[in-house]
């Protein structure tokens, strides 16, 4: 009795050092993204930021960031907003810059990068909001060189389905690509954010090689996935993303394709995959440049505000008069880098562990005491 009881005490504690060498492996960098994505990721209206810039209290303005190019930047821009690229927002040097008690708006073209780059500002332990749509939600630049989602030009019929997909099997997570989500988030995106289009996506589960075929994981509300998703998508919640049973579905030997409505909430899920070690892809637009059922809920070509900017760009014609705003000038960089605020994870707990282990030697205390 008392072998097999030491027997049994022996597994316990070699699954509890594989558990704790895994939970190691992934730890920070998932700790973090669950701290963020289990209470929904952070957007914010263009109509509410211009409301925040003009309502008389300079001391509630966030910090503004544009992700735009430096051409297109001096063409449009928000008044008081910095310009950074993607590839630089993550360096130490630029985070130092970064307010760590104020309220940080990310804008880009149309919502994909910036809402990519917020995920990991938040992942950090940043408070970062990403503008939906992009700057076209502002103004829109006849010039800017990439243009917005044109209800007529980027949707598109592709076959939808109705069937649930369950996962191929389980898989065990990859290695992050940093031991901390500061270390992840510059090792992904210095080399610029991964996306793709409905258009690649169709074409590579259609050539007839399903052996190239991604995982492609949809992240809208579960009733909408019901109605109609993409033919043989999982479907993941976005608030659930960061944690190890929806993590365990993917395959981590094959790409990754994920999408939502628009594909702000799937390119934050997208920024997150790659930092854990993923090969992960957003579909750019969303579900509405899948299917004519997909709603894309702003067309810039009909309903942008066109809110005074600041820049040498023309407003596209027929837009609306430019309307009035107002902004602090964003703060001066940091002289030097200053430390980084705590992430919003948590250490990893084994309490549990300890208490089983406890347990089981002590069971075997008491065994052996009533065998003498």
């Amino acid at each position: 009795m008392i072998k097999k009881v030491s027997i049994l005490i022996s597994v316990l504690v070699i699954i509890s050092m594989m558990l704790t060498a895994v939970a190691f492996a992934q730890g920070p960098v998932l700790d973090a993204g669950n701290a963020y994505f289990s209470n929904g990721t952070k957007n914010i209206k263009a109509a509410d930021l211009f409301a925040n810039l003009n309502d008389g209290d300079t001391s509630n303005d966030p910090y503004i960031i544009s992700l735009c190019k430096p051409d297109d930047f001096a063409l449009g821009h928000i008044p008081g907003a910095v310009n950074i690229s993607v590839t630089e927002l993550f360096t130490p040097d630029v985070l130092a810059t970064l307010p760590k008690d104020q309220e940080i708006v990310v804008y880009c073209y149309t919502g994909q990068t910036s809402s990519q780059a917020v995920a990991g500002l938040n992942m950090l332990g940043y408070n970062a909001k990403s503008m939906l749509f992009g700057f076209p939600a502002w103004a829109m630049i006849e010039e800017y060189s990439i243009k917005p989602f044109n209800p007529d030009g980027n949707r598109n019929d592709f076959r939808i389905s109705t069937d649930p997909v369950e996962a191929m099997g389980t898989y065990d997570l990859p290695t992050p690509l940093g031991d901390t989500a500061a270390d992840a988030a510059l090792a992904y995106f210095s080399n610029g954010t991964k996306n793709t289009t409905a258009e690649a996506l169709f074409e590579n589960l259609n050539d007839g090689d399903t052996s190239n075929d991604p995982v492609v994981v949809d992240v809208r509300k579960k009733e909408d996935y019901d109605a109609a998703h993409v033919p043989g998508a999982l479907y993941i919640s976005a608030k659930e993303a960061a944690t190890a049973d929806a993590l365990k579905m993917i395959d981590p030997g094959k790409q990754v394709v994920v999408y939502c409505y628009t594909g702000q909430t799937g390119s934050q899920v997208t920024a997150l995959l790659n930092m854990l070690g993923y090969d992960a892809y957003n579909m750019k637009f969303g579900f509405a440049s899948w299917s004519p059922q997909g709603k894309y809920a702003f067309n810039a070509y009909t309903s942008s505000p066109n809110y005074r900017y600041e820049g040498t760009g023309t407003l596209m014609e027929g837009g609306a008069p430019a309307a009035e705003t107002t902004a602090a000038p964003a703060p001066a960089p940091a002289a030097q880098p200053a430390e980084l605020p705590t992430t919003g994870g948590v250490p990893a707990d084994f309490t549990w562990l300890y208490i089983l282990m406890g347990s089981g030697l002590v069971g075997t205390g008491a065994i052996i005491r009533r065998r003498k």
